[in-house]
């Protein structure tokens, strides 16, 4: 299936680099939140909530579009500028102003998840649906797999600034990447599967 449909083996290559950052991002900023800030794990949880609750919120409003290429693009996009944001924080930022960078984070999450999701629908064989839906899955956990080792590779012994600023600019790097290989996709269905059927 994956070498005779080069269209859904590059959605989940999307979502496995799409989910890299987004692990990486929830795994990473809070133990760097712990270790650089030295704030607790209830005030870590505290200022990543937001986010959380923000993906929750696109999540919602992604399952309601009816398309696939824009959302993907613009949810991309968001990826650039929200690692751009990381980029620039320190142990002595404001933690407000921490929860206030860390949230455009929350917007991709839920956008790009539905949006890779309807991609697969629409570009896997109706007979091959469960194992492609299982695909997206795994390349899901083969994503938080290489954002685990890349923490250990970036971070060390103990989370620093400078840890933290080269996870960024790794995300920005991929996230740039990324948005180009996804404008440039020709084979990104514009519509949900409802729309085409209808």
């Amino acid at each position: 299936m994956l070498v005779n449909n080069l269209p859904l083996t590059v959605t989940y290559l999307r979502y496995g680099t799409f989910s890299l950052m987004a692990y990486g991002m929830l795994y990473g900023f809070s133990q760097w939140l712990q270790s650089g800030p030295g704030l607790s794990s209830t005030k870590a949880g505290l200022i990543t909530l937001p986010m959380s609750v923000l993906a929750a919120v696109s999540a919602l409003v992604g399952g309601r579009l009816k398309t696939i290429r824009n959302p993907l693009i613009f949810g991309t996009v968001g990826l650039v500028f929200a690692a751009g944001c990381i980029a620039v924080i320190t142990s002595g930022t404001p933690t407000l102003l921490l929860a206030l960078l860390v949230l455009p984070f929350g917007i991709p999450q839920g956008i790009c998840s539905n949006a890779n999701q309807a991609a697969v629908y629409a570009q896997a064989r109706q007979e091959e649906l469960g194992t492609a839906a299982g695909l997206l899955r795994t390349s899901q956990y083969v994503g938080a797999i290489v954002a685990a080792s890349l923490l250990g590779l970036l971070f060390g012994k103990h989370p620093t600034d400078h840890g933290m600023h080269s996870l960024a600019w790794v995300m920005v790097v991929l996230s740039a990447a990324l948005l180009i290989a996804t404008v440039m996709d020709r084979t990104l269905p514009s519509a949900a599967v409802s729309e085409q059927h209808e």
